[in-house]
């Protein structure tokens, strides 16, 4: 029997929001997919710069779930997978290129036990030989990071490994193990979601793992310039700790981690853009 005969449909979940500007090469690049069974979702959070309407015209075959308003990232999604009968999803962004061959090799690892997602190598849209995550990284005071974001590629993360977190903009798990692991926090609105959602599935006893051999390009931050990213982050950092940590793991770090925040508060007071000079106050109160 031929390994195509036995891969198991995937829906791909795409969100939008006024995202037009890129849909025409995210489609083009996602209709190249070497996998013999997919369709794709296209999921509109009411967006008014005709996004919908190019996607109804030039791809007809595309199921669409269209909504009124922006629920961001996370409710967006919550509300869709709800939606979309399949046992294996895939949510990716707007502004994402693929390699041919990126979804099989994401679906030879996603059935396996105890395994919550897989992460792929996420490189740079405009600079291909730069990496922009290699899977996610956390430290003990909720700061998350992309694994290798910058570094140029030089088959340093050619090897699958074990990691804390899937970077959201390509986001693969089984419905089952959302179902088990629970939904997306819709409070977050957008950033860190992602990384909450696999600490959720690591507490569990699932595994999350990075499959270099799965590769796809990234316009970092195309869907999502205009968001107040910083205090969006540092918000929802602090949430993952007070969420996922027990009490007594709170009552030590806390400490420091307030300390470490009145330094970055001063820092970007004074060096920080103009938004961003006491987003850290804000987010923390």
């Amino acid at each position: 029997m031929e390994m195509e005969d036995i891969l198991p449909p995937v829906s791909i979940l795409v969100l939008n929001y006024n995202g037009l500007s890129y849909l025409k090469n995210f489609m083009n690049s996602i209709l190249k997919t070497d996998y013999p069974n997919f369709k794709i979702v296209f999921i509109d959070n009411g967006s008014t710069d005709g996004s919908l309407e190019f996607i109804r015209k030039n791809y007809p075959d595309v199921q669409i779930i269209a909504f009124n308003n922006n629920y961001g990232f996370a409710e967006a999604y919550n509300r869709s997978i709800e939606m979309v009968n399949s046992d294996i999803l895939l949510l990716i962004n707007n502004d994402i290129e693929v390699d041919k061959n990126w979804l099989k090799e994401l679906v030879k690892y996603i059935s396996e036990d105890g395994v919550a997602s897989i992460a792929p190598k996420i490189k740079f849209l405009d600079n291909k030989d730069v990496i922009n995550s290699a899977g996610g990284n956390c430290d003990v005071y909720g700061v998350a990071w992309n694994r290798g974001n910058g570094e140029k590629d030089l088959g340093q993360y050619d090897k699958p490994d074990e990691v804390f977190y899937v970077n959201g903009a390509v986001l693969i798990f089984r419905k089952a193990v959302w179902k088990d692991v629970g939904p997306f926090d819709s409070r977050y609105f957008m950033y860190a979601e992602e990384v909450d959602w696999c600490w959720r599935a690591r507490l569990k006893g699932y595994k999350v793992i990075y499959v270099p051999n799965s590769i796809v390009f990234h316009k970092w931050q195309g869907s999502s310039k205009k968001t107040p990213f910083v205090y969006l982050m540092e918000r929802n950092w602090l949430c993952n700790l007070l969420k996922n940590y027990e009490t007594k793991t709170l009552i030590q770090i806390i400490p420091i981690y307030l300390v470490l925040k009145m330094f970055k508060s001063i820092w970007l007071a004074f060096k920080g853009k103009n938004s961003e000079k006491f987003v850290i106050p804000k987010a923390v109160l």
